[in-house]
């Protein structure tokens, strides 16, 4: 599921790539999302804002159906549903 790469100056483990979630628009959850001060996960009505992406992920995870908020193409945050797990790779 998650791939490690050991960083040769520091001796942490990185992960290089972790599964997300991706919307029919083909946006993804990502550590990108939580520039507002963290990540908004959840159906309408039933969002939490969990500040660690961790954590959030998790809570996509442990979901019948992975739902986030994100920016559409104006700008404004709206709730996606996820029909895949995809590898996100950084």
């Amino acid at each position: 599921m998650f791939r490690f790469a050991r960083g040769r100056n520091f001796g942490k483990v990185i992960r290089s790539s972790l599964k997300v979630p991706q919307a029919k628009d083909g946006s993804v959850f990502s550590p990108a999302l939580g520039l507002r001060g963290g990540f908004t996960v959840g159906a309408k009505g039933d969002e939490r804002k969990i500040s660690d992406f961790d954590e959030a992920l998790a809570f996509l995870k442990a979901q019948p159906s992975a739902r986030w908020r994100r920016p559409n193409d104006q700008g404004n945050w709206g709730i996606v549903t996820g029909i895949r797990w995809i590898d996100l790779e950084f």
